[in-house]
């Protein structure tokens, strides 16, 4: 008798079905099969192939994990941070966040990234801020939030301007309880169960609302009002200062005031140059309000300008919102944003 540990599988006691012609459904069997190839036929069905066999002795249920969906029925969801200090890169050390901002990216319906463009910045996505929602002096926030909508956030200091801006998506569905632990955490931290969030201690922030022309976003409506008000005196018509007009007239694509403006607001976009060819990353004190000359020179006292706290805000919000000007892709609502005019914005859908 021939050695099972020299039998080849050519000489096996039962051959595959299907052998030589594998292109049967059912030529696939459950063999034992040894280090040399050999087979041994334990299970074989002439009308169906054995691929996926399960086995069906008694075992343990496994644990059954509780749903994070809650009464699902509801439209919204809510977001918990532990730790918004808990960060990458890391925060200026002693800057205080105070709030966090929940801006809705705009789903792209048109053709070609620039068709139409929503501001300077080449290939934007577009955007509109839902609103702000508050951060406990230990970093933690609990708030709730629309499901179903792309939602971006960003980390404010004490003047409403962003610290941090998170450079992903996220969605809740509805009735969802979403964590996470901090404002972009190493992907090797886990939650500190220690570690007691105030924010927990009381129930979720609903969101409060933007300036007015934050949502949807619309430049002339945000922006312009301020402009009027503390620059057109000086900036307007043939014999403005400098030569920069701040009024709110169409030009090319935009108005005079955000051609003249939009260039001095440290923006985010994609570049295609030999050393770059992809959109940066937004470190900190390198990207919107607190990165631009524009801001600067107006916290400075410009020509004796002082800007209450609300109007910096207003201007904070459209500069942390990449400086866009428009907040719709669809070229007859962006004609009256232009204008001017109020319109309807995207759905929350």
């Amino acid at each position: 008798e021939t050695p099972a540990s020299v039998v080849r599988a050519d000489s096996s006691f039962d051959p595959l079905i299907g052998e030589p012609d594998a292109n049967r459904a059912n030529m696939f069997g459950i063999y034992m099969v040894d280090r040399f190839g050999n087979k041994e036929l334990i299970y074989r069905d002439v009308g169906i192939g054995s691929l996926w066999p399960t086995p069906l002795r008694n075992r343990p249920r496994p644990p059954v994990l509780a749903s994070i969906i809650d009464e699902p029925d509801k439209r919204e969801g809510t977001f918990f941070l532990q730790n918004v200090y808990q960060s990458w890169p890391k925060l200026p050390a002693g800057e205080p966040i105070r709030r966090l901002r929940i801006l809705q990216v705009l789903l792209k319906t048109t053709p070609h990234a620039n068709t139409p463009r929503v501001g300077l910045a080449n290939a934007s996505p577009g955007k509109q801020v839902l609103g702000t929602v508050p951060v406990e002096a230990d970093g933690s926030a609990w708030f709730r939030a629309p499901a179903g909508v792309p939602l971006s956030f960003q980390a404010l200091d004490e003047r409403g301007m962003a610290v941090q801006t998170m450079r992903s998506l996220t969605y809740l569905q509805p009735g969802e309880h979403a964590t996470c632990i901090g404002c972009h955490e190493d992907r090797s931290r886990v939650p500190d169960l220690r570690f007691s969030a105030r924010a927990m201690t009381r129930p979720p922030s609903p969101i409060t609302a933007g300036p007015d022309g934050s949502r949807p976003l619309s430049y002339p409506i945000l922006v312009q009002p301020l402009l009027n008000e503390h620059c057109t005196s000086c900036h307007a018509g043939p014999k403005a200062d400098g030569g920069v007009v701040l009024t709110g007239e169409p030009q090319g694509s935009f108005t005079a005031s955000y051609n003249a403006l939009a260039p001095l607001v440290s923006y985010s976009e994609w570049k295609s140059t030999p050393q770059s060819n992809a959109e940066p990353l937004t470190y900190p004190d390198r990207f919107g309000a607190r990165a631009s000359r524009l801001m600067s020179l107006l916290l400075g006292g410009h020509e004796g300008v002082k800007l209450s706290a609300e109007e910096i805000e207003r201007l904070a919000t459209w500069m942390d919102a990449n400086a866009l000007f428009y907040g719709t892709f669809d070229p007859a609502d962006q004609l009256r944003q232009q204008q001017g005019k109020r319109i309807a914005g995207p759905a929350l859908e």
